[in-house]
């Protein structure tokens, strides 16, 4: 589910880490860039983890930050194809299921992926298992624990236009955030399998 990434960076240290200690200043100037946010065909960041080496200091013209290089680790979400992990429904929708782990909660089983005798109930809004022992929801209420398949992780394409266009034709709508949008990073799940699905099933 986590996994070590080395990465290479140059870490301006602002003037007011100045009187600390150097590792201390860089990582938390690395903090505050990646923890928390995706990283494309990486994963999500969670925190630093080690600093591995530390370059000479450099000043530049009108620019009053300290630049290092600097080497180090991020502990990163980003689960293996096949790793079987536990989390719980956060929403339903005809498209299919969506799961949580709590700090992710990106994680899409589409319908093909449900156990066989899954169908989506208009009345509840919710997903329905239908077996020869009767039906079961996969009700979010429940807060029951869902155990899942990893299938694929799909990171969002960044898009950026060829050039920009006049500052008096920009279309300030389009920097306005689309819920609908699909997220930077999405885990895609199943279900199908024996074992998998709520966990109160297989008990």
């Amino acid at each position: 589910m986590f996994t070590l990434v080395q990465m290479r960076d140059a870490v301006p240290i602002p003037a007011s880490e100045l009187d600390k200690p150097r590792p201390t200043a860089v990582g938390n100037v690395i903090e505050l860039k990646y923890c928390n946010r995706i990283l494309p065909g990486v994963g999500l960041c969670i925190c630093l983890y080690d600093i591995t080496q530390l370059g000479d200091g450099k000043i530049y013209l009108s620019d009053s930050r300290v630049h290092v290089r600097a080497e180090f680790q991020l502990l990163v979400f980003r689960p293996f194809i096949g790793e079987v992990l536990t989390g719980k429904i956060a929403r339903s929708s005809p498209e299919g299921l969506w799961l949580t782990v709590g700090f992710f909660d990106n994680i899409f089983v589409p319908p093909h992926f449900m156990l066989d005798g899954s169908e989506w109930d208009p009345s509840q809004n919710l997903w329905v298992w239908k077996s020869e022992h009767g039906e079961a929801a996969l009700d979010p209420r429940f807060d029951s624990p869902v155990r899942f398949r990893v299938t694929n992780s799909i990171f969002k394409k960044e898009e950026r236009p060829l050039e920009a266009p006049p500052a008096a034709h920009a279309d300030v709508g389009a920097r306005v955030h689309d819920p609908n949008a699909p997220p930077p990073y999405q885990v895609m799940a199943s279900i199908k399998d024996d074992g998998l699905g709520l966990v109160i099933w297989w008990e």
